[in-house]
């Protein structure tokens, strides 16, 4: 598509990008509905490539560069092996199986400077049409028992972790807002409050050096920049695409990565969706985690 108002066209032919993640030069994506963890580089070659039967969720990496990825479906948390090997091919590793313990899909996910793991429950499963209930947000530690840390939260979905590993931001998407955690020292969670409200259902987040989050807003089509105060400071319109998620990435975090869909009946009850990602320049560099 060439560059544009929204920036350069970076990637297209995916399903539904989610949870992008910037490491080592490279942007690792769920691409949900094709069922494959994928990578690529700056310049939009694929450099890893890998089946996720469980179809994959959310995406985090251990303070030594491995990676986890939770599964929707499957309700796991698993460890990706392969990384950095010669060509595009990996395996799944189990790390904790959660499937005793959710009520809805596992959904986004974000590891800590610790390498502790947070992984949102959605509580129901939307697609399948059951009925709205609480969510909940599940601790993964390696060598220790996963515990839910949050047991009453409305459709957990994208996470960011501030700088000093205090805050956790966490995108309530049928609640419209924004909550925010203290992160305690044995990694539990407490004093929640509203962060801010969302124009829109806030999906996948990220923070940057300024303090504000850009936020997509799911089926608003929308990209906002959203202040500590809940002031809107920018938004990017996607419209009619469905805006899913954003990374802060580059070498200096100041590539805003940019993933929608367009998602249309099929005329036989399903869906067909079509997935992007765009990178434009940033206005402030990214900051904290993911």
């Amino acid at each position: 598509m060439g560059e544009t108002s929204l920036g350069r066209s970076l990637l297209s032919g995916l399903s539904y990008p989610e949870s992008p993640r910037w490491r080592d030069g490279l942007l690792w994506i769920s691409d949900v509905h094709n069922f494959r963890l994928k990578a690529f580089d700056s310049a939009g070659a694929l450099r890893f490539d890998l089946p996720v039967p469980e179809r994959p969720a959310g995406l985090g990496f251990l303070p030594d560069g491995q990676l986890l990825i939770a599964t929707a479906l499957g309700r796991r948390v698993y460890l990706v092996t392969g990384i950095g090997g010669e060509g595009p091919t990996g395996a799944l590793q189990l790390v904790e199986d959660l499937s005793a313990h959710t009520r809805g899909l596992l959904n986004d996910m974000v590891v800590d400077r610790a390498g502790r793991a947070y992984v949102g429950d959605t509580g129901f499963n939307l697609g399948a049409g059951e009925a709205h209930r609480p969510g909940q947000i599940f601790l993964v530690e390696q060598g220790r028992t996963a515990r839910c840390v949050v047991d009453d939260i409305d459709f957990p979905n994208g996470m960011a972790l501030t700088p000093d590993g205090g805050t956790l931001y966490v995108a309530e998407t049928f609640a419209h807002q924004i909550s925010a955690f203290t992160v305690r020292a044995d990694g539990s969670l407490s004093q929640r409050k509203m962060h801010a409200r969302v124009v829109g259902t806030p999906d996948g987040i990220c923070l940057d050096a300024e303090g504000a989050l850009w936020v997509a807003t799911l089926k608003r089509g929308e990209f906002q920049r959203i202040a500590a105060n809940g002031r809107l400071l920018e938004h990017i319109d996607v419209t009619p695409a469905h805006s899913v998620a954003c990374a802060l990435g580059g070498p200096d975090r100041t590539a805003l990565y940019l993933c929608f869909a367009t998602v249309e009946d099929d005329g036989q009850g399903g869906f067909r969706r079509q997935g992007f990602v765009r990178c434009l320049p940033a206005s402030v560099a990214g900051a904290g985690l993911p």
